[in-house]
């Protein structure tokens, strides 16, 4: 639980702080410079393998879980304004109930009320109506993303079994860094990329910090857990943002709306919590 908690105050923190910075470069550059960062960071682990011998199975999971899902977030902001980027997120913690459930042939249906009360919160916090009638190809792709995000990490429980978590996730960057990297190389003309020393700040932090090792700690952290609270927390972040937005970046928001929706992802997660400690 530990380690999913820091995990969301960090990506709390990060939308705040990098917001506007990467204005005019092309996202899949911004994806796979990221995913290619979060390989380097994580290269050192080659010195303590047993054997070179690249993991499929973990390289297709990361293709999946970061590869799949930076893709078809990143695009989703050609559809959407940002704050239904936001709104379509919230649907990670169904995925991940629904995810658990094929993959051990076995639907909990205790696990979908604080599943159900997380995504409430979270729609309490940031749905606006849409102001754009064509939206529903952003809204596909997100969903994209939010399933492949879900998959990787219910299917991370299983793959990586007892092998140590740093391994695991430089096999998982390398394949989602050669997805992204593929693609990119088809669809963009790299001589017209541009990036600013400021802007190469923002994707370090973002490739070593919010990507790289944030995405460790909650594989990790995935492992730890029952099904329902790794769902509901990834919903944990939302106010935490929006807090974080009003007390570091001095934005405006709806603290009626921040006070309810905060208080309902509290209620899942406690709910899980007891979940889990009543199966144990």
């Amino acid at each position: 639980m530990f380690f999913l908690v820091l995990v969301s105050i960090v990506w709390a923190f990060s939308f705040g702080l990098i917001k506007g910075q990467l204005t005019g470069i092309q996202p899949e550059v911004v994806a796979s410079i990221r995913l290619l960062l979060c390989v380097l960071t994580f290269l050192p682990c080659l010195l303590f393998l047993k054997s070179f011998k690249p993991n499929s199975k973990l390289m297709l999971l990361g293709a999946l879980q970061f590869g799949v899902m930076y893709l078809a977030y990143i695009q989703s902001y050609q559809y959407l304004p940002g704050y239904l980027v936001a709104v379509f997120t919230i649907f990670t913690p169904l995925y991940v109930l629904l995810a658990n459930a094929v993959i051990n042939k076995y639907f909990n249906v205790s696990y979908l009320l604080p599943v159900l009360i997380s995504i409430l919160g979270a729609g309490v916090i940031v749905f606006k109506s849409p102001q754009q009638a064509e939206f529903i190809t952003g809204f596909l792709l997100l969903q994209v993303a939010n399933i492949a995000f879900a998959i990787g990490q219910v299917s991370y429980k299983y793959v990586a079994k007892d092998q140590p978590d740093s391994e695991n996730m430089l096999w998982m960057y390398v394949g989602a860094a050669l997805l992204a990297g593929v693609y990119t190389a088809m669809s963009v003309d790299l001589g017209q990329v541009n990036i600013d020393a400021k802007q190469w700040w923002a994707l370090i932090y973002l490739g070593v910090i919010s990507s790289g090792l944030c995405f460790y700690f909650w594989n990790k952290g995935s492992k730890q857990v029952n099904t329902p609270t790794l769902a509901v927390m990834n919903n944990g972040y939302v106010p935490l943002a929006v807090i974080f937005a009003i007390i570091i970046f001095s934005e405006s928001a709806d603290y009626a709306r921040l006070v309810v929706g905060g208080a309902l992802i509290g209620l899942s997660v406690y709910i899980a919590y007891f979940l889990q400690k009543k199966n144990n």
